[in-house]
């Protein structure tokens, strides 16, 4: 099998089971195989963690899976009182799963769902890719500035450094999620380390690199809005930078993967715009996505 060049992990909420029990009905999961499709065949994404997931969705979009001979699996696992709501898909041809766990911390008698850690590896190569996929409370119900919200990032990083304990000082590490925290938020930039300066990441190890900085602001008239969220009752702006894909320094200096900075990274469907902006339908998330490139050894 051919060495694989390139890869691409995309994340979408998908407003489905924002509750975990599903409140889709089969117009909304049609909708929702229309947008994987889209992320398969327009983005190119070899790796699909969908958020906000029940049985009953997973099922409806397994067959749109198979159909690009992507195998879709369910991380709808108990946790405490309430469960994770992740599944993900991948492309079988380009990727194999090693492993998969829950990282949740407990506080009192609540339980913390921090992320959900899955290995990955490409056909012969023996390189370790840790995605850390999160779905992090709504401001509803965990304010902007609740103390959970730094212990959610405190745990997050505490992965991280357990990472580099157990596979090296410069583990590849992406994390990706719907936080319902924007970049410069001090969860994301002060306990995690998520930085926007490339170049500062590219010296220090302990840094993290988030390049969903530049999506707090419309980028231009082509651009739908400013961000990957919308919130229609918002009163300042309506829209928000919440899901975000966040690199190790790996991927900005190591000799084989490296990230890939010149492309979009909020996957603007506009079908799916449409259906965001409709103050009638629950759709509030865009995807976004990241994409790393194997480097020639040749080169």
């Amino acid at each position: 099998m051919a060495l694989v060049t390139n890869l691409t992990f995309a994340w979408w909420n998908t407003s489905l089971a924002p509750s975990g029990a599903t409140r889709s009905t089969p117009l909304d999961r049609t909708i929702a195989c229309r947008v994987i499709s889209n992320l398969i065949t327009q983005v190119g994404a070899d790796f699909i963690a969908l958020g906000e997931m029940s049985e009953v969705d997973l099922e409806a979009i397994r067959f749109i899976c198979q159909e690009f001979d992507f195998e879709i699996k369910s991380e709808i696992t108990k946790s405490g009182r309430s469960q994770f709501d992740i599944c993900y898909a991948y492309n079988k041809n380009k990727i194999a799963v090693v492993e998969s766990k829950d990282i949740v911390d407990g506080v009192g008698s609540s339980i913390l769902r921090i992320a959900k850690r899955i290995d990955i590896v490409t056909p012969g190569d023996d390189t370790i890719i840790h995605l850390l996929v999160s779905h992090w409370p709504s401001r509803l119900y965990c304010y902007k500035d609740h103390s959970d919200r730094h212990l959610y990032a405190l745990r997050l990083r505490d992965q991280f450094t357990r990472l580099v304990e157990d596979y090296g000082p410069n583990p590849y590490v992406v994390m990706l999620g719907d936080y319902n925290d924007e970049p410069f938020d001090a969860s994301l930039c002060d306990q995690l380390k998520a930085s926007r300066d490339v170049d500062l990441v590219r010296k220090r190890k302990h840094l993290l690199y988030n390049p969903f900085w530049q999506y707090l602001a419309k980028r231009s008239e082509a651009h739908h809005g400013a961000g990957s969220y919308y919130y229609k009752d918002g009163k300042v702006t309506k829209w928000h930078t919440f899901d975000q894909l966040i690199f190790s320094q790996a991927f900005l200096t190591s000799k084989s993967w490296m990230y890939r900075h010149c492309h979009d990274l909020v996957h603007e469907i506009p079908e799916l715009v449409e259906l965001i902006l409709n103050p009638k339908m629950r759709f509030d998330h865009l995807p976004v996505f990241g994409r790393v490139e194997r480097i020639s050894q040749n080169g």
